[in-house]
């Protein structure tokens, strides 16, 4: 799992504890954290649980993406969404490693397709579960309260609850876990390498990340649903345009404000362009007379999409290079603990440091908070140096990340090696 992935697994056994404590790791998201807290009485066994629902997650993704181009433009049009969404730059990545994107796909086209049927009520509550993912969703969620509340008297209750509960969950369990309501945007707006807000126009390079997240000729076939879509005034297709393009504009507004614009954060939004390319697919095969001239049209799509395809099968497969190495990483890391004594051993000698990479998945082995795990960043102000005395525990940076950087005139000895693991006692 990711670095992300196991701070929501210490989160959710400190909030199944009524312990928790955000102060430490990257942003605080309350979805995770809320699903995970149950899950910890299941112990060691909690993480593999969180990837398998990930994964099941991602499947899910494809079905809903196959339903909704079929029910929008036929079964050809479901066949080309799911294909692109498959070959997506993120949907393989995030669900190998844990993260919550596959699940925020599946809430946000479960939700179009609930709104499809008329389902209001439905599309509310996954809307706004999607909100505990992503703050991003809020705009959506506000703009479809509204829209509850003038078309459905009867749900305005429930329109309340949807729009209100995302940002108070998400606000209030982190200003219980951190003193400080805001302390998340903080966490978010801290200056990381490869920040869309560090580029010389912020919103342009969160543009340009939309347009990476799906292969080019999805964009293409986007486009030519779009356009025909507003030529047809078909407004199921369009709705479904225009969310894509506002949660665009809102990743690209906050990455104006200092956000990040991480490409992931874009992932909704890449699922309805690519059911949107479906429709686009159907309609541009529609329009081509005759038979064979429409077998020569598919095939010439599909010739144009082999370099694509190969350009990302590379990526995923050093995606997984990467998720095996990461599981290796952690494999070691565990023995080099159980070779120091064992958790109580490590903390008992003070706060123990390591490779920033494993930080979080540190903190979960040794069942300590994630501020008592020290982890030195690059391009960041947080914990410049490791503060003795405690077990530093150093792997090459290449694979966990910078090596920790020792203050001046302090003296370690290796106390133990696991692998590409070594374990110095770092005395003042």
């Amino acid at each position: 799992m990711g670095y992300d992935a196991w701070a929501w697994m210490v989160w959710g056994r400190e909030l199944a504890h009524l312990e928790l404590a955000t102060t430490g790791g990257p942003s605080f998201k309350p979805l995770p954290v809320i699903v995970v807290a149950p899950l910890s009485i299941l112990g060691g066994a909690a993480p593999a649980v969180w990837l398998a629902g990930m994964r099941a997650c991602a499947f899910a993704s494809l079905v809903l993406a196959y339903r909704l181009g079929a029910r929008l433009a036929g079964p050809a049009a479901g066949a080309v969404a799911v294909l692109g969404l498959a070959l997506s730059a993120d949907l393989y990545r995030t669900a190998l490693l844990g993260s919550a994107e596959p699940a925020l796909i599946a809430l946000t086209l479960g939700a179009v397709d609930r709104h499809l049927d008329g389902r209001r009520d439905w599309t509310l509550v996954l809307v706004a579960v999607a909100g505990l993912i992503r703050p991003e969703a809020w705009v959506v969620l506000a703009a479809y309260g509204v829209y509850v509340w003038v078309r459905e008297p009867r749900l305005r209750a429930l329109a309340v609850a949807a729009v209100v509960l995302p940002p108070i969950l998400w606000l209030g369990l982190d200003w219980a876990g951190s003193g400080d309501p805001l302390h998340a945007g903080a966490t978010a707006t801290e200056a990381t390498e490869g920040s869309a807000a560090s580029a010389s126009v912020p919103a342009l390079e969160v543009v340009r990340r939309a347009a990476d997240a799906v292969i080019v000729p999805t964009l293409v076939l986007a486009a030519v649903g779009l356009v025909e879509a507003a030529r047809r005034r078909d407004r199921r297709v369009l709705a479904i345009a225009v969310l894509a393009i506002a949660w665009i504009v809102v990743v690209a507004i906050m990455a104006e404000a200092g956000f990040t614009g991480t490409r992931r954060y874009l992932a909704a939004p890449a699922a309805a362009i690519c059911v949107v390319s479906g429709v686009g697919f159907a309609w541009l095969l529609a329009a081509v007379k005759g038979g064979p001239a429409r077998v020569a049209a598919a095939c010439a799509i599909a010739a144009l999409s082999l370099a694509p395809v190969f350009v990302r099968a590379r990526e995923e497969g050093r995606t997984l290079s990467v998720a095996r190495s990461q599981a290796d990483q952690l494999d070691e890391l565990r023995r080099a603990v159980t070779k120091v004594g064992g958790a109580a051993a490590v903390r008992g000698v003070g706060r123990p440091a390591v490779n920033p990479w494993l930080q979080t998945a540190l903190a979960w082995e040794l069942h300590t908070p994630l501020d008592d795990v020290q982890a030195t960043w690059a391009s960041s102000r947080r914990h410049p140096h490791w503060t003795p005395p405690a077990l530093v525990f150093r792997a090459p940076a290449r694979l966990a990340g910078p090596r920790p950087a020792l203050r001046p005139g302090t003296r370690p000895r290796v106390v133990a090696r696991s692998g590409r693991w070594r374990v110095l006692r770092a005395g003042a």
